[in-house]
C-alpha cells in the first residue's frame, strides 16, 4: 500500500486481515463499492446514506463502516466462531457445541433470515441503499467487521491477564480498574457517557479466571456465558449483552459479568487499524463511536 498512489478497497481489507491474522476476509466484512487511490477515509462504526453524503462533500474518498453492511447474507456464520474461542481457554468445543450449540445455530438461522428479509425496521445500515447511495456519490465503500474485533480482543484478554499474571488473587474491581487504564475506556466515559458496567458481580470478590468474549460477530448469550461460569471461568467480559439475557443472568447469577460498552470495546480493536493506515499515509477521520485515541476532539481528556 502506497503513501503517494493512494490505496484500493482490497488492499484496506487485506491490510485489516494481515493485522489479525486472518487468511481469508470472514462472512460479517467485505467490500462494497470498490475503489482506488484512495488517500482520504472516514472510519465509522455504522455508515449511513448521511454519512456517505457528508464523506463526498467532505471530499473523502472512501467510507470504511465496522459493522457489516448491504446483504452479507452469511454473515451469521461467524457467529460460530464462540465455538473456537472457547478453546483458547483451554475448554472443549465438543463440550460447547453439546451445551450451547442449540441455542448458537438458532442465532445463526435468524440472522440469516433476517438477511434474507432486509427489512430496515429490522437491520437499519444493512441494506443496499447505502451501497446504491455509495455508488452513485463515486464513494468507495467497505466494511471490517471480524478483523477489527479480533484485534480488540487480544488488547482487552491482554489487559486482563497482566492484572492476573501479577496477583492471581486480583478482585473484579481490580479488572475493572485495569480496563481504564487504556484510554479508548476513559473517552467512552467521559466523552460519550458509556462507562464500563460490572454488571455482574462485587468489585471486591475475587476474579479468578477471565474471559474477554469477543470477536465472534456478536456479544455471547446467556448460554455461552453460563457455558464459561460452569467452566472455571468465574469472569466473563463482553462488550455488551441483550437485555432480556442480562435479566436472566442477574437473576440467576454463577459468576460475573463486566461489561465495556459497545464504544470503547469495538474501538480497542480499532487504534491499531487506524494507525496502521496513518503509517501507510493515508488520512483517516473517525466518527459515530470509533474512538480516535490520537487525534480526536477530547478537549485534552
Amino acid at each position: 500500500m502506497g503513501t503517494t498512489e493512494g490505496a484500493t478497497t482490497e488492499e484496506l481489507l487485506q491490510l485489516a486481515n494481515e493485522l489479525a491474522g486472518l487468511d481469508e476476509t470472514p462472512r460479517d466484512s467485505g467490500v462494497h463499492v470498490p475503489g482506488t487511490s484512495i488517500r482520504r477515509v472516514i472510519f465509522a462504526l455504522d455508515a449511513n446514506v448521511g454519512l456517505l453524503v457528508l464523506a463526498k462533500q467532505l471530499g473523502y474518498d472512501a467510507v470504511i463502516a465496522h459493522h457489516p453492511c448491504a446483504t452479507l447474507l452469511e454473515q451469521g456464520t461467524v457467529y460460530r466462531e464462540h465455538y473456537r474461542l472457547v478453546t483458547r481457554f483451554g475448554l472443549s468445543e465438543a463440550e460447547a457445541r453439546a451445551e450451547f450449540g442449540p441455542a448458537l445455530e438458532r442465532t445463526v438461522r435468524r440472522l440469516r433470515n433476517r438477511r434474507l428479509r432486509s427489512l430496515y425496521y429490522e437491520s437499519p445500515n444493512q441494506t443496499f441503499l447505502e451501497v446504491d447511495a455509495a455508488r452513485a456519490l463515486g464513494v468507495a465503500f467497505l466494511n471490517i467487521h471480524n478483523a477489527c474485533d479480533e484485534l480488540g480482543r487480544r488488547v482487552g484478554q491482554a489487559q486482563l491477564d497482566a492484572v492476573l499474571a501479577r496477583d492471581p488473587a486480583a478482585t473484579l474491581g481490580d479488572l475493572v480498574a485495569a480496563m481504564y487504564e487504556l484510554p479508548e475506556t476513559r473517552l467512552a466515559r467521559d466523552h460519550y457517557d458509556m462507562p464500563l458496567e460490572l454488571a455482574i458481580g462485587d468489585p471486591t470478590a475475587p476474579a479468578g479466571r477471565a474471559a474477554f468474549v469477543h470477536g465472534c460477530l456478536s456479544a455471547p448469550e446467556e448460554a455461552i456465558v453460563r457455558f464459561y461460569w460452569r467452566h472455571g471461568i468465574s469472569t466473563v467480559m463482553a462488550l455488551h449483552a441483550a437485555f432480556e439475557d442480562l435479566e436472566r443472568l442477574q437473576a440467576r447469577p454463577e459468576g460475573a459479568l463486566i461489561l465495556t460498552g459497545h464504544y470503547a470495546g469495538d474501538s480497542y480493536g480499532f487504534t491499531p487499524f487506524v494507525r496502521a493506515l496513518r503509517a501507510r499515509g493515508l488520512e483517516v477521520l473517525c466518527m459515530g463511536g470509533a474512538i480516535d485515541v490520537d487525534r480526536g476532539p477530547w478537549d485534552g481528556a
